[in-house]
């Protein structure tokens, strides 16, 4: 029975001697990915206006309570952006 051999070929190699990482495609991003995060951030700030809006009318406070949740919906609408956008697939 023959021997077969285990390491890895010199092409694979780089001057260093480190084996090189033969998978390092990423994965092509559809724009209809990038559609939905404007729709979720839409969504995102528009149920923050409704909440603020409610909570307004509820407590007599106005404005203060549109503008505190307007202020929360858009930040998180851009975390949520920032972190979608930045996850490894």
């Amino acid at each position: 029975m023959e021997e077969k051999n285990l390491e890895p070929s010199d092409k694979d190699k780089d001057p260093s001697g480190f084996q090189k990482d033969s998978k390092t495609t990423e994965k092509e991003v559809s724009p209809w990915e990038f559609a939905g995060l404007g729709m979720e951030f839409c969504l995102i700030v528009l149920g923050s206006v409704y909440l603020g809006n409610f909570l307004d009318g509820k407590f007599h406070s106005s404005p203060f309570g549109l503008l505190a949740a307007c202020l929360l919906g858009f930040s998180y609408g851009i975390y949520y952006i920032i972190y979608r956008t930045t996850l490894k697939k």
